[in-house]
């Protein structure tokens, strides 16, 4: 017992000078806090100017919340009015837009810009426009069909002898695709059978694309081939004109009545679905398919990609 205690309590010389310097150190940092403490004076804080600057925070919130409610329930109230159908934006008539659900002054705001020559080239180029909002852009952009103005042979100025070397022809077969004979297949309504009648679509890529277009209820656009693996550009330029796409075709969701596995597909993991359901069990039905944003899990890309296939009613 002797020596245990000992071999515990018996420091040499190099370890006393250790545990002295250590207790010097603690004696001289506790009497400067004693010190210290004497010398700094504790003024209280006042947080008064805090309390009103947060309260004012809150005001201005609230206000941009009643706001948004209010702009977001007459836009869903057009949009659910309006009708759905496949249209050429260029020149159509007022009474079309009017059934898309613009109002009278998005229409004029549209006639303004075709007035000053402006031109619909692409899809994106209604987005463009500052009077379509983005959700009515997403429910037009499955149904826009911008028709390319044809471009004849007679109408490219020259000399003659391009077109015997074939310059112009091949400048003119890149804009005007080769008539072929085979008929003009809708992806969401062909069969595997059809699919490689295509040319450079066999059974592999037959294969692909409908199990895709199960996956994610049909297409809404004919990049969503790209999607597929393998399924690269120059595979899409080369089919593009002999299939065409009928949006009216594809599985549409009511987020209203649904249940986390209806909406489970390619571009709704089960994490959104769930998230997409379990919100509107909490706050109730969605008025706007934009909604869905609340839910946080619901990212811009994600709802670019879905909110063609959902429908509130």
């Amino acid at each position: 017992m002797k020596n245990i205690f000992r071999d515990f309590f018996t420091f040499n010389k190099r370890e006393r000078n250790g545990v002295f310097v250590l207790l010097s150190i603690i004696c001289v940092l506790v009497l400067y806090l004693n010190i210290s403490l004497r010398f700094v004076s504790q003024e209280p804080v006042n947080f008064d100017k805090f309390d009103k600057d947060v309260e004012r925070f809150r005001s201005s919130v609230k206000e941009k919340e009643v706001f948004s409610d209010f702009t977001e329930s007459s836009n869903s109230n057009s949009i659910n009015k309006s009708e759905r159908f496949n249209f050429d934006p260029n020149n159509l008539p007022d009474s079309e837009w009017t059934r898309l659900g613009l109002t009278e002054k998005q229409i004029k705001s549209i006639r303004k810009f075709e007035t000053k020559g402006g031109r619909f080239r692409k899809k994106e180029d209604v987005k463009k426009m500052y009077c379509i909002k983005e959700e009515l852009y997403f429910s037009l952009e499955p149904f826009i069909k911008i028709n390319s103005p044809a471009v004849k042979a007679d109408s490219v100025s020259g000399p003659t002898s391009l077109f015997k070397n074939g310059k112009v022809e091949k400048m003119i077969n890149r804009v005007i695709p080769e008539v072929h004979s085979k008929s003009i297949l809708e992806l969401n309504t062909a069969d595997s059978a059809m699919f490689t009648s295509i040319k450079g679509i066999g059974p592999f890529y037959a294969k692909n694309i409908i199990k895709y277009r199960n996956s994610i209820g049909g297409f809404v656009a004919k990049e969503q081939l790209l999607e597929i693996w393998k399924f690269d550009q120059e595979k899409l330029n080369a089919i593009e004109p002999f299939i065409t796409v009928d949006p009216s075709k594809i599985k549409f969701i009511n987020i209203n009545s649904c249940e986390a596995a209806d909406l489970k597909n390619a571009y709704i993991s089960w994490n959104v679905a769930n998230a997409i359901v379990n919100y509107r069990k909490n706050h109730g039905k969605y008025r706007a398919l934009d909604e869905i944003k609340k839910t946080d899990l619901v990212d811009d890309e994600t709802y670019r990609k879905i909110v063609p296939y959902l429908v509130t009613e």
